[in-house]
């Protein structure tokens, strides 16, 4: 949807969903169809050593996740931010790590250097850059993945799942294992699954709090 306006023709259906940016007009109108926003406070179907304050976002990742059994898991979700969550070898949420994603490294540079000019993110830069912008593309985009190997390297186990998300993962695709799950519409199962917990246990959750 572009525009908040298109939910008012929806009268009838059930509508749930995760807010991650707070926006004031669709958060108006969503609570005038008598939306259901979906947070950690409502109850999760997996425990989680992890605050209540787990954005929805990755909290519906890994609702989707849990919910296929294919523990234990990596959970990459590639946008603005880059998220890491391990569920471990009982479907446990033990925690996970936050860094810069793709776009925002590169407009942190343009930003917050003297001369570096702004650049678009474009897949597979050459190793070494020829010109500052190739040179910026390689770092943002090989770095990242530079980064991510490492962290999986380190919690990954030989039965590991590994499943990437998130509208920046084609840009980094090939530096990740080959064998990863690329679930593009994990967060809207991971919501989808999560009313119908919801809807099915009235907000029955093992998450700690």
């Amino acid at each position: 949807m572009e525009s908040p306006r298109e939910l008012v023709g929806l009268e009838g259906e059930f509508i749930a969903y995760i807010d991650t940016r707070l926006d004031s007009e669709w958060r108006e109108v969503l609570s005038a169809q008598g939306a259901v926003e979906l947070t950690m406070a409502c109850g999760v179907p997996f425990s989680s050593d992890y605050t209540p304050r787990l954005g929805p976002d990755r909290a519906a990742q890994l609702i989707a996740v849990w919910e296929a059994k294919r523990w234990p898991a990596l959970v990459l979700s590639l946008g603005t931010a880059c998220t890491l969550d391990y569920m471990d070898e009982k479907g446990r949420h033990r925690g996970g790590i936050i860094t810069t994603g793709i776009d925002l490294r590169l407009r942190a540079l343009a930003a917050h250097t003297g001369r570096l000019p702004k650049v678009q993110p474009t897949p597979n830069p050459p190793l070494l850059g020829k010109d500052t912008p190739e040179a910026m593309l390689a770092g943002a985009i090989h770095g990242l993945g530079l980064e991510l190997k490492g962290w999986i390297e380190l919690l990954k186990s030989p039965n590991t799942t590994i499943w990437i998300t998130g509208g920046e993962a084609e840009l980094i695709r090939t530096a990740l294992p080959s064998d990863a799950i690329f679930a593009p519409e994990l967060t809207l199962r991971g919501v989808w699954l999560w009313q119908r917990f919801l809807r099915r246990s009235g907000g029955s959750s093992p998450t700690i709090p």
